[in-house]
């Protein structure tokens, strides 16, 4: 089949869309991952650092003595990252790491209502090749009576949730811009939630799942407007061309 001189531009001008888009499936390698949580909003007591593989942040007066720690352990969340170096595809959601939410009886008015993980991700061939990523957590400490807002053994479950902060912090890869949105939470893809229930009286552990993607409001690399600029100004001039027949 003979294609006319107008369709040739417009296929051309598909075809360059369509390896620009292809571009953007690649693979992105993860050599470091360095956590920080940041701007508690609420509670007392007020604390963080590292407790094992964690990174912990916690708040409240504890109300419950634990003979193991000889203490009253009062609540929080800790932040495991995934182990690096590890490689990803782009556009396909992998486990960012492992949120922990200890869960113990404080006093009323002591707990957080939202704290924010700051991630520094060190990236293969990126620019920046460490970029910081951004993610808030919104707590909601019940006050253990019934009836319980959420589902519980004992009353009554916390829940968890989460928000992306700026997906437009971002790396460049290949002359396509991209940044790590935060998914949900789960065991596995197949079951992905926006909340995590987090149980009474001790400390419970979800996945915390997230992916590589493009970002879509940054500004094409120079060399991609180019291509297809002059795909378009092609398809300016057969029209005109076809206009004076």
């Amino acid at each position: 089949m003979k294609l006319s001189s107008l369709a040739r531009p417009a296929l051309l001008a598909s075809a360059l869309f369509a390896v620009s888009v292809a571009a953007s499936a690649a693979t992105v390698t993860i050599t470091n991952t360095t956590p920080n949580w940041a701007t508690p909003v609420g509670g007392t007591n007020h604390s963080e650092g590292w407790n094992g593989q964690y990174y912990d942040v916690r708040w409240g007066n504890g109300t419950a003595w634990d003979w193991d720690t000889w203490s009253y352990p009062n609540s929080g969340l800790g932040f495991n990252p995934t182990n690096t170096p590890f490689t990803q595809n782009t556009g396909t959601a992998f486990v960012l790491g492992q949120l922990r939410h200890y869960n113990n009886p404080i006093s009323g008015g002591t707990a957080a209502s939202s704290v924010d993980l700051h991630i520094n991700s060190t990236i293969t061939g990126a620019s920046p090749a460490t970029q910081g990523f951004d993610y808030r957590f919104l707590i909601d400490e019940t006050t253990n009576q019934r009836p319980c807002a959420y589902p519980s053994t004992t009353p009554c479950a916390d829940r968890i949730t989460f928000q992306n902060l700026d997906l437009t912090s971002s790396f460049l890869m290949g002359g396509i811009y991209y940044t790590i949105e935060m998914l949900g939470f789960g065991s596995n893809t197949s079951n992905l939630l926006t909340y995590f229930d987090s149980q009474e009286g001790g400390t419970n552990t979800t996945n915390l799942w997230a992916r590589v993607t493009a970002v879509p409001s940054q500004v094409p690399e120079p060399a991609t407007l180019a291509l297809v600029g002059l795909a378009l100004a092609g398809i300016g001039v057969q029209r005109k061309r076809a206009a004076k027949k």
